[in-house]
């Protein structure tokens, strides 16, 4: 028998692109009834979790279009826009001043919002009371045993160090992205940073853990379907590096775009590139039993980028009605879920 799992990448309101593909997928093969088990990092991780409390998607297709606002909230928006404004002409609005993340002297977004989401989807009820098999990823900024801080795959398998704390907890420890929300504490186990520093796909950490927590008895019984938040077409050309000795902390952490460099551009870099060394390694491990949809976009949005919502929207419809990759998918999911 197989076990099949849906995962669901790292991406902030981008999530939308993740969701949408999903109601598709749902609304002609059943695919979060026929699922095994659900993994995912962040903003993945909240989707996740609110398909294993059975939250329709079409539910959570909607919070991802309408609450936005409420899921980021500023924080101390004087503060940070001073530090956004440094070497630019005044500010000509409130706008201009809170402009978008990541925050500079102090996390750009409080997280009360999210939590009011978050307990939407999941919730008051333990990890532990998932019926299926659940799995999202978090750094531990504190682990005591190892004097260090940890990667950390928290899921409901029975000998998952994490299983009994609350679904609110993995859903605010999954996705406390650093700088854009502050790092979330579960009870004794300290503070908490967004998984996407190190599993944005959470593909390898959920056949890994799928097979430790006995759901599975080896790669073989594994078939996983893996969904993105969309390609953004960033990166470093050339021409942006006139010389390399100067890329020190002002060009790798800097909080605002600079052209095409994107801000922070070390934590972009991060992401994209285990997310993308994540869809090689798991396609070589389960060969034709593991599927990548992922919808290119045209320009970079920010994982906070929910006032412009509408065009992620656009993007994933033309992407799910033209693209012949959409098509492949499809076509898979018939022969290997249903």
């Amino acid at each position: 028998m197989s076990f099949k799992i849906l995962c669901c990448d790292g991406g902030g309101i981008r999530g939308v692109i993740t969701a949408l593909l999903i109601q598709d997928l749902d609304q002609s093969f059943g695919i979060v009834r026929n699922a095994d088990g659900f993994a995912g990092t962040s903003t993945g991780g909240l989707i996740s979790l609110g398909l294993v409390s059975n939250v329709d998607i079409d539910h959570i297709v909607n919070i991802y279009k309408k609450e936005g606002s409420t899921i980021f909230q500023s924080n101390g928006w004087l503060l940070d826009a001073q530090a956004k404004q440094q070497d630019r002409a005044p500010a000509q609005s409130a706008e201009d001043l809170l402009g978008s993340g990541p925050g500079f002297f102090s996390c750009q977004y409080v997280n009360t919002g999210l939590q009011q989401v978050a307990r939407q989807l999941v919730g008051n009820g333990p990890l532990s009371s998932a019926s299926r098999f659940v799995a999202v990823n978090s750094a531990r900024l504190w682990d005591a045993s190892e004097k260090s801080w940890v990667p950390c795959t928290i899921s409901n398998g029975k000998n998952n160090t994490y299983r009994n704390i609350g679904m609110v907890d993995a859903a605010l420890a999954t996705s406390a992205a650093p700088t854009y929300f502050p790092p979330y504490q579960v009870g004794d186990f300290g503070y908490f940073a967004d998984g996407g520093t190190f599993a944005n796909n959470p593909s390898m950490a959920a056949i890994v853990e799928a097979i430790y927590q006995g759901y599975a008895n080896a790669t073989s019984d594994i078939v996983m379907l893996s969904l993105g938040t969309g390609v953004n077409p960033v990166g470093v050309p050339p021409s942006y590096v006139s010389d390399p000795l100067d890329w020190g902390v002002t060009h790798w952490l800097w909080p605002s775009s600079n052209g095409v460099v994107p801000a922070t551009a070390l934590l972009n870099l991060t992401m994209d590139a285990t997310a993308d060394l994540a869809t090689i390694q798991a396609g070589q491990l389960l060969g034709n039993n593991y599927m990548r949809g992922n919808v290119p976009l045209a320009k970079p949005f920010a994982l906070d980028d929910y006032e412009n919502v509408g065009e992620l929207v656009s993007a994933t419809q033309d992407y799910i009605k033209n693209s012949p990759d959409w098509q492949t998918v499809r076509n898979w999911v018939k022969q290997n879920w249903t």
